[in-house]
């Protein structure tokens, strides 16, 4: 009598450091980015507002090999596709990021951290083609991880276009606040809409 058929088993999610023989991967992961950005169900930010790619080879090749702002990156374990990114951004190393600082919901409360315990999570993209794995947890995860392990930070930032309701509703299930804070978009010239900003959204770590 045979034995009743087992449903596929998809292959594991491996997330791990961009190491230097990533290089060989690089036109791969350069797709995967350049995917998401220009999907309209993507994970990144930035998809619905710019029209250029998000980054370029050269621009990747940097990213990869960058120890400031660690890569992080997510593979198929068996068939080792890439499937996404993820890179940790210290706060320090923007000049327009001032100190954080807020009100809290009572009015004696207040709270100021400086921008040297807080990171960005940046270049956050999902091959659409692979959705629906846990991709995009499993990045958040491992760099929340990494964030406050390795590089002794205590907050963690993320800016998410004002339009991406689903996309701010998915990181506060993760844990992230939304304060109201609100930022512009940097670029303008490379803008296709007004009145386009940014939610910040934190998380303690």
């Amino acid at each position: 009598m045979s034995s009743p058929s087992r449903p596929e088993k998809k292959a594991s999610v491996l997330v791990r450091l961009a190491q230097p023989e990533d290089e060989t991967h690089i036109a791969e992961i350069h797709r995967v980015i350049n995917r998401a950005y220009r999907s309209e169900g993507g994970w990144t930010t930035e998809a619905h507002l710019v029209s250029e790619e998000r980054i370029t080879i050269d621009e990747l090749r940097k990213a990869l090999a960058d120890k400031v702002n660690p890569l992080l990156l997510a593979f198929d374990s068996e068939t080792g596709q890439p499937l996404g990114t993820l890179q940790l951004e210290p706060a320090e190393h923007y000049p327009d990021f001032g100190q954080y600082k807020k009100e809290g919901y009572a009015p004696t409360y207040s709270e100021s951290l400086p921008k040297d315990q807080q990171v960005f999570l940046g270049l956050f993209s999902v091959d659409p083609a692979q959705q629906s794995r846990g991709i995009g947890r499993k990045l958040v995860e491992a760099a929340l991880v990494h964030a406050r392990e390795e590089m002794k930070r205590t907050q963690c930032v993320v800016y998410v276009l004002f339009m991406r309701d689903e996309l701010i509703a998915w990181y506060k299930k993760l844990g992230f606040v939304d304060y109201g804070e609100k930022v512009p978009f940097p670029d303008a010239s490379r803008v296709k809409q007004e009145d386009s900003h940014f939610s910040v959204l934190r998380m303690a770590l």
